[in-house]
């Protein structure tokens, strides 16, 4: 569970090239959304990736960036950036300890996909790397929508980067 709401925790984790990504790096002072999907065993999360790389363009126009984040291995992951084309870095948290430092929740499902995996979760974080959004889900259905994340960073541009 997130202990400080201000700012969330920091991370380094290798992304679908195998390289360290460190959440400062991708962050880079702009608005961030850290996306955390099922896994690519998941339809409902690769439509949710495809919606994100839909918006991605508009998303970065708005100075924002976007990161993913499943438990899957970066070969595997690496295999569905390719397949889906998605422009964003797809991070694995294959020991699900940055998950678990969000609050993901662990799936209770037994019957589909790597055991554990982790349930959705959208986190919005202004130019500073505060906490401005969150939704933590317990089942696959009912996230944010990319439209509604793409808005927050619009307002956020004309802000500076900030949400207050």
């Amino acid at each position: 569970m997130l202990r400080n709401l201000s700012f969330p925790p920091s991370f380094a984790l290798p992304d679908d090239n195998c390289q360290i990504r460190t959440l400062n790096e991708l962050r880079a002072d702009k608005p961030t959304v850290l996306l955390f999907f099922r896994g690519a065993f998941c339809a409902t999360a690769r439509r949710d990736l495809l919606c994100y790389a839909d918006i991605y363009e508009r998303l970065r126009w708005a100075g924002g960036e976007l990161v993913a984040v499943s438990i899957d291995a970066p070969e595997e992951l690496h295999r569905l950036s390719e397949t889906l084309g998605l422009p964003f870095p797809l991070l694995s948290d294959a020991d699900f300890a940055v998950s678990a430092q969000y609050g993901i929740y662990v799936s209770d499902e037994t019957e589909a996909g790597p055991q554990p995996h982790g349930e959705p979760g959208t986190f919005v974080l202004d130019i500073e790397g505060r906490l401005i959004f969150s939704q933590v889900q317990s089942g696959p259905k009912g996230a944010a929508s990319p439209n509604e994340v793409l808005l927050m960073l619009l307002y956020m541009q004309h802000n500076e980067g900030r949400y207050w």
